[in-house]
C-alpha cells in the first residue's frame, strides 16, 4: 500500500463535505476521477471507507483512518513549521560572552529585548574579561563574543557595534574635581591607579595610548585586578585613574568623575564571532545587535543636531 499527501487530503475534503460533486470542486477534479481514485484508494486498503448511497458518510473504517490522516497532516505541518524556525534561527541555543564594562551600555537591553522576541532560542550569557572572550571564541566554546578587544584567528570575524567614552575619576578633593572636560595633557603630573594588563591587555593600551598622544607616559603607582580595587585605591588619594564611563555604575561617595576632552577619547565595543560554524540561531543574533545599535547611534546624532540648534 502507498497513499500519498494527495491521496489524504482526498479523503479528508470528501469527509469534510460529504459529497462527491462538492469535494471534487474543492480538489479542482471531475466527479469521475475522484470516484475512480476512492475506489482505488479502497482496494489498496482493503476496506470500505464511504457509503456512497443513499448519501455519502464514512465508514467506521473510514474515519479511523481519515482521523489518522488529519493527526498525520497536524504533525507535519507542525514538523514543517519547526523546521521553518530552525532554518530562520528562531529556535536553538547561542552562548555569549559580555565583558563587565560593557554590562553598563545599553546592549543588555537590547539583549534583554532579543530574548523576549525569541522564546524559543536559549540564550546563555557569561561574564568573561577581554583576553577570556577571544580564546573561549576560538576554542568553539562561545558563539559570539562582545568585547573590547580582538584577537587573531583566521575565521574570526569583529565589527564595531558601540563606543564608550572614556573619563577620569578622582578622589572627591582633587583640584579638578567639579570641573566639565579635563584635556588630558593636563594629567601628565598626576600619579595613575590602573587594572592589570592582563585583565584587558587591549584597554590597557588604549588607555596608554590617549596618553602618549597627549605627550605623556602615565605615572602608574599602582595596580589593581578588581574594580572596587581600583576604586578604592583612587578614593583614598593614592592617584587618579582614566576608565570608561559606565552610567549608572556605582561609584565611591569621595571619587568624582569628569569626562575627557578629544573626538578620540573613546574605546570601541566589539562584535566577533567564528564565520566558519555555522549558527542560523547566532546570525539573527548578529544581526539584531547591529540594528539595534544602528538605531541607537541614529537617536543619538539626532539628538546632538537638536542640541546645536
Amino acid at each position: 500500500m502507498s497513499l500519498g499527501t494527495r491521496d489524504f487530503r482526498l479523503l479528508t475534503v470528501l469527509a469534510n463535505e460529504l459529497h462527491f460533486g462538492r469535494a471534487a470542486e474543492a480538489l479542482n477534479m471531475r466527479q469521475p476521477q475522484l470516484s475512480t481514485r476512492l475506489a482505488q484508494i479502497e482496494r489498496e486498503v482493503g476496506v470500505t471507507l464511504f457509503v456512497r448511497r443513499p448519501k455519502v458518510m464514512l465508514t467506521p473504517a473510514g474515519r479511523t483512518i481519515v482521523d489518522a490522516g488529519r493527526r498525520a497532516f497536524s504533525d507535519f505541518e507542525a514538523a514543517v513549521e519547526q523546521a521553518r524556525l530552525v532554518e530562520r534561527g528562531q529556535i536553538g541555543a547561542i552562548v555569549t560572552a559580555i565583558g563587565s564594562s560593557v554590562m553598563l551600555t545599553d546592549i543588555p537591553l537590547s539583549i534583554q529585548r532579543f530574548r523576549q522576541e525569541y522564546p524559543d532560542i536559549g540564550l546563555t550569557l557569561r561574564d568573561m574579561h577581554s583576553r577570556q572572550q577571544w580564546e573561549a571564541l576560538s576554542a568553539g566554546q562561545i558563539d559570539v563574543a562582545i568585547t573590547r578587544e580582538i584577537g587573531v584567528g583566521r575565521s574570526l570575524k569583529s565589527e564595531i557595534i558601540g563606543r564608550q567614552r572614556f573619563v577620569v575619576l578622582m578622589p572627591a578633593n582633587h583640584p579638578f574635581s567639579g570641573r566639565k572636560k579635563i584635556a588630558l595633557e593636563e594629567l601628565k603630573d598626576e600619579s595613575f591607579v590602573l587594572f592589570q594588563p592582563v585583565i584587558a591587555p587591549g584597554l590597557h593600551h588604549q588607555i596608554n595610548a590617549l596618553c602618549i598622544r597627549a605627550g605623556f607616559s602615565p605615572k602608574i603607582v599602582q595596580e589593581a585586578e578588581e574594580w572596587y580595587t581600583v576604586l578604592g585605591f583612587v578614593r583614598a588619594g593614592f592617584g587618579i585613574t582614566i576608565t570608561l564611563d559606565m552610567p549608572g555604575a556605582p561609584v565611591l561617595a569621595d571619587v568624582t568623575s569628569c569626562p575627557l576632552e578629544g573626538l578620540e577619547t573613546h574605546s570601541p565595543i566589539f562584535l566577533c564571532w567564528d564565520e566558519e560554524r555555522d549558527s542560523a540561531s547566532r546570525d539573527l543574533f548578529l544581526n539584531w545587535l547591529r540594528q539595534d545599535s544602528e538605531m541607537a547611534r541614529n537617536k543619538a546624532r539626532s539628538g546632538a543636531k537638536a542640541r546645536s540648534k
